[in-house]
């Protein structure tokens, strides 16, 4: 029992340290990029920033379901990602290289070859670690408690992004030095490296496994899944992508910023801890559908923000993310996890990721920067808003029927 105790801590921690470094690091890399990244007048070059959102989620069709295929086959999905941290510290700390003042020199080429560069690399590490440390959860839960509970694990994460926002937000106010938003992210997956290390146990080898691919070609249901979910991964990434680029056009300090992304998670909490009965009581449909409805109105809202917007109506409207991402969250996980052969937890996961996060994000992040050039920020968010309400219409044609639920059986605490 003590064991799956400090297993169940050692899950908990991950969540918590990853989303530290992608806080600290993912909704400001817009702003790096919009001061780095600029053409001979000073203005921000769109059309390369949009060049960089478009390529780099592209990484994962050749990083996300390999590593799920590792994981399940080897049962490696610790010690793969202990490495891929190392990875992603060692280039976000070369990219913040690119905002320092001796970089100055290289110009708007040399600075956009070399940021590519190093994204790529750091994308091949950063794209694959989120799903493995899900499949890694929903794993450890099948087996000693039940899949409902994993609200309570992803709980440390919201709670590790709220800390990580509001003090990336704090040391851009007081310092105005962009390359700690790479510098920051660096660290985070440092330590995020050696506490994934301490959690692996020396065991007998185990024997790789044959991936049973028949189950995946033959569930149609999850396939039609993978449509609905690449839609909406297009403009909740498009949306996402731009809003650190959005906010320093409506918001008067980097401090505004960090409190209102810190803060947003706030209703998040709740919709986490009380993950198995909001899944008993409704089901993963239902859970989607509500946060696709709540984000939507979010981002319409957003596109009405300008700078003299009191500060008070930006984040009542901002508290709308938590319970727009926990509620669609969920739902996405224990969809994915009811429909996955218990051999192919991490490669479903994966293969969701990809559709959800690397090709929505390629095509979110190109269509994000053609619209801002077309018009503003603005109007971006009223279009990805828009578009998640009219995604509830796409899920309920797409998706039929409910994922098949098991009976909710009593259970205690979630460990």
């Amino acid at each position: 029992m003590d064991s799956i105790k400090q297993q169940s801590r050692y899950l908990k921690t991950l969540f918590f340290l990853y989303f530290i470094g992608f806080g600290i690091g993912s909704p400001f890399f817009g702003i790096f990029y919009k001061h780095v990244i600029v053409n001979a007048d000073g203005t921000p070059a769109i059309g390369l920033i949009g060049l960089l959102f478009f390529v780099m989620p592209l990484v994962s069709l050749i990083a996300n379901i390999p590593a799920g295929i590792i994981a399940d086959k080897f049962h490696s999905g610790k010690h793969l990602i202990s490495v891929l941290c190392f990875g992603v510290a060692i280039f976000a700390a070369l990219i913040g290289l690119a905002g320092e003042d001796f970089a100055r020199p290289w110009g708007l080429g040399g600075k956009f070859i070399f940021v590519l560069v190093m994204l790529f690399f750091l994308n091949c590490c950063f794209l694959p670690i989120s799903p493995v440390i899900d499949a890694e959860t929903l794993l450890f839960l099948n087996r000693h408690s039940r899949r409902e509970f994993y609200g309570a694990y992803r709980l440390w994460g919201t709670y590790g992004w709220s800390v990580a926002t509001i003090l990336m937000g704090l040391l851009l106010f007081h310092f105005r030095h962009d390359p700690l938003i790479f510098y920051g992210a660096a660290l985070a997956f440092t330590v995020l490296g050696f506490a994934s290390f301490s959690g692996i146990r020396a065991r007998p080898a185990a024997q790789p496994i044959i991936i049973p691919w028949n189950h995946l070609k033959k569930d149609s249901l999850f396939q039609w899944f993978l449509v609905f979910i690449f839609f909406t991964g297009v403009v909740s990434n498009a949306s996402y992508t731009y809003t650190g680029y959005f906010f320093d056009d409506v918001m008067k300090t980097p401090l505004e910023i960090g409190l209102i992304l810190g803060t947003w998670t706030i209703f998040e909490i709740p919709v986490m801890k009380f993950s198995r009965k909001l899944i008993g009581a409704f089901g993963n449909r239902w859970l989607i559908a509500a946060g696709l409805l709540l984000n939507g109105i979010r981002l319409i809202l957003f596109s009405l923000f300008t700078m003299e917007t009191p500060f008070v109506w930006k984040w009542a409207a901002a508290l709308l993310q938590g319970p727009g991402f926990g509620l669609t969250h969920l739902g996405i996980i224990d969809f994915v996890d009811r429909r996955a052969h218990p051999d192919m937890r991490a490669t479903y996961l994966s293969i969701m990721n990809v559709a959800r996060m690397s090709l929505a994000s390629a095509l979110g992040g190109i269509l994000g920067s053609w619209l801002i050039k077309w018009r503003d920020g603005a109007f971006l968010m009223q279009f990805c808003g828009w578009g998640s309400l009219a995604l509830i219409f796409a899920f309920v044609f797409l998706v039929k029927r409910h994922a098949p639920r098991d009976k909710i059986a009593a259970a205690g605490d979630p460990l």
